[in-house]
């Protein structure tokens, strides 16, 4: 009996000691949240996207692989053929997809006519290599992909990208204090994904217009405004608050919800920057990012 006794009062003590303790507390300012981030790949920087007003010469474009017409996509190493002009043996380039979305279903009200206003999106989706000029035809290989090539895709010549400034790891901010930047909004996402986070690619609203470069660092931002939030997530503002058993309830105006603070959910680098658009890639995510999020250049003033 004195012996099941000890066992119980040691497993309760070694119950105990496996609670956890308190959660760290989170602190405000340069000494935050210091998350695990993700750094850009090659992948990540050469097949992201973009979104562009620049009209591309679409008779520039791949016609035919060297197996057709049994085989219509091509991957790195394929043969393929190539429509157009202005073609030399050992040129590099670019292969493009103009996009447009099957579904047409919005993310959030005015998304469509938001992308519009910017331009294009067009997928990136390779490159390759000249390798003979025979007759109206240059034949070429397929040095890398991002995901299939087709008939019909078109190229352009080939430009090394700007390599970006990355940072690593650093303190989040979950409450930045500082106001007037420049700001924007997720207006897409790659693959037309609605819910997205870290290593993952979106389309941003604000370019060389507004002097973004690459390598700058946007925080994605989450309001508790009604009105400026998702549709779902502003279906909780219908529920009570408060909790039935409190003797005096408060009743909280959703203009109040207007003026807390805005929370940063994540962190974002930008890759490619055109004059209208540009792309940046999800280096952290707090909670998940929702195409539509306001996000805000990190320590950039308002032009």
């Amino acid at each position: 009996m004195k012996r099941a006794a000890l066992l119980l009062a040691l497993c309760a003590s070694v119950g105990f000691a496996q609670q956890p303790g308190p959660p760290a507390p989170v602190r405000i300012g340069t000494t935050n949240v210091a998350p695990r981030v993700q750094a850009p790949t090659y992948a990540d920087m050469y097949c992201s996207g973009f979104i562009s007003k620049q009209e591309f010469t679409r008779s520039n474009h791949i016609v035919a692989g060297a197996e057709s017409p049994h085989q219509t996509q091509f991957n790195q190493g394929s043969i393929v053929y190539l429509e157009g002009t202005a073609y030399a043996e050992g040129a590099r380039f670019s292969v493009l997809r103009a996009l447009h979305d099957l579904n047409r279903s919005p993310a959030f009200a005015g998304q469509m006519a938001a992308v519009s206003q910017l331009g294009q999106l067009y997928a990136e989706l390779g490159r390759v290599r000249v390798m003979a000029i025979r007759g109206k035809t240059a034949v070429a290989q397929v040095e890398h992909t991002c995901s299939e090539i087709g008939v019909g895709d078109i190229v352009v010549p080939f430009q090394e990208k700007t390599p970006v400034a990355f940072r690593g790891d650093v303190p989040f901010d979950m409450f930045p204090a500082a106001e007037g930047r420049v700001s924007a909004r997720i207006v897409m996402a790659k693959e037309f994904d609605w819910v997205v986070g870290t290593g993952e690619k979106v389309y941003l609203s604000a370019g060389a217009d507004k002097g973004v470069k690459v390598g700058d660092y946007f925080r994605a931002l989450r309001t508790y405004d009604p009105a400026k939030m998702d549709t779902s997530e502003a279906l909780s503002f219908h529920a009570p608050q408060t909790d039935d058993t409190q003797q005096h309830k408060v009743s909280v105006p959703k203009s109040k919800y207007a003026e807390l603070p805005k929370r940063a959910v994540a962190q974002m680098i930008v890759l490619n920057v055109t004059p209208t658009s540009s792309t940046a890639m999800i280096t952290y995510a707090l909670d998940i990012v929702n195409v539509g999020d306001m996000v805000e250049l990190e320590g950039g003033a308002q032009p």
